[in-house]
């Protein structure tokens, strides 16, 4: 999974949550489509300005504890 959050150069404070199962935390494990729409992803909240956080998270219990 993955999780992804910002906050906005507009003085707005946003959370968002962009959970996805990969089935490994390891960019090595991952096929090459799966690494491409994570690139993707990242690719797409740089060109919206915005300062995104990508953290791998293996299970849901993980993706909880960092919230």
């Amino acid at each position: 999974m993955l999780l992804v959050f910002f906050t906005t150069n507009h003085g707005e404070k946003k959370l968002y949550f962009v959970l996805e199962t990969k089935g490994s935390t390891l960019q090595e494990d991952l096929r090459p489509t799966e690494g491409a729409k994570i690139r993707c992803g990242k690719a797409h909240f740089a060109a919206l300005g915005e300062k995104a956080q990508f953290m791998p998270i293996d299970d849901f219990s993980d993706f909880m504890h960092e919230i």
